[in-house]
């Protein structure tokens, strides 16, 4: 009976320094904010495919006319183009591509039109517009067709021999739906060439040409977008456009516990998003050319977004105070 007695007691007492040694939760001390270090790209995650859209190219920009109605199976240079880098991405696995009747129907349906060169904001207001990461928009720099000839006379007999040849090249730049920034720019281009013959008797001949200059030039743009794709492979980045690391959002109001940012449905928030809300501290920019490395940021806060319309989002804060006009928002993966 003693001996219980004293494990009774001496079970009081452990348990007593137990309950000492772990005080309340409310008795801790707030740590210090940490700093964060915002990235302006991410570093490559394969199962976070970034997404993408193509643009119609630019046809213009090439000085020629030519614009066959069978090239590409009736469609128009700059969309064959278009439709052909599309699949060429599609077929590497890097890269979720939007469908090209997609990209057309939303466009029709926002009564947008675009036409030659696009610059890289209203780029990056088409991205959005279709919910992608990126944009690739481009120009048809080259769109020529060559021949050169030679032959021999016989009497009334002339048998001629000669080559056509075809000549396609390609430029393109991968835009940021969030930023406007021109993530890579890359090139292609492509040749085909065909030799053919003619023999004619007096006025009457006949030419042995085996191909038309549709099929020439569909060859050499196929080969003009391969080239392409393979250096927009090599140059693009590796997941979303900085889409986990880099600012999403800035803050434009706040009210009391209500705050409100400058981005909406389009820029992919949602309500019951929770976002961080990031004060910048300073900015690490490349001496050389003055292009903004890294941003450190301190942790203000975060927010639950509540109501989002297409431009902007409607959020209460759930954690932190002081949380001011032109901090920055990150959604938290």
């Amino acid at each position: 009976m003693k001996r219980l007695k004293l494990s009774l007691v001496g079970g009081l007492l452990l348990c007593s320094s137990v309950g000492l040694a772990t005080p309340a939760l409310s008795d801790q001390p707030m740590a210090e904010p940490r700093q964060r270090v915002l990235l302006t790209q991410s570093s490559t995650q394969p199962q976070d495919r970034m997404r993408i859209a193509v643009l119609d190219f630019d046809f213009s920009s090439t000085g020629t006319t030519y614009r066959s109605v069978s090239f590409f199976r009736l469609s128009s240079p700059e969309k064959g183009v278009s439709d052909l880098l599309t699949n060429e991405l599609v077929g590497s696995g890097r890269f979720i591509m939007v469908e090209r009747s997609r990209i057309d129907a939303i466009l029709q349906e926002q009564n947008l039109g675009l036409s030659g060169r696009v610059d890289a904001a209203t780029a990056a207001e088409v991205g959005r517009i279709l919910g992608v990461d990126a944009v690739i928009v481009g120009s048809i720099t080259r769109f020529n067709l060559g021949s050169g000839s030679s032959g021999v006379n016989l009497g009334p007999f002339s048998v001629g021999g000669g080559n056509r040849n075809a000549e396609v090249a390609l430029s393109a730049r991968l835009i940021n739906t969030t930023t406007a920034e021109i993530l890579s720019v890359a090139e292609g281009s492509g040749t085909a060439t065909e030799g053919g013959g003619s023999v004619r008797l007096g006025r009457i001949g006949g030419n042995t040409d085996s191909r038309n200059e549709d099929a020439l030039l569909s060859d050499a743009a196929s080969d003009a977008v391969a080239d392409l794709a393979q250096n927009i492979l090599a140059v693009a980045p590796g997941s979303p456009a900085g889409a986990a690391s880099s600012v999403s959002a800035v803050v434009a109001d706040v009210d009391g516990n209500t705050v409100i940012l400058n981005r909406g449905s389009r820029d992919g928030f949602q309500a019951g998003m929770v976002v961080s809300i990031e004060r910048v501290d300073r900015e690490v920019t490349d001496p050389d050319t003055g292009r903004v490395l890294r941003t450190i940021t301190t942790s203000a806060g975060r927010v639950e977004l509540t109501n989002v319309d297409s431009s902007s989002s409607i959020g209460t804060i759930v954690q932190g105070t002081g949380i001011q006009v032109g901090d920055r928002a990150v959604i938290v993966p």
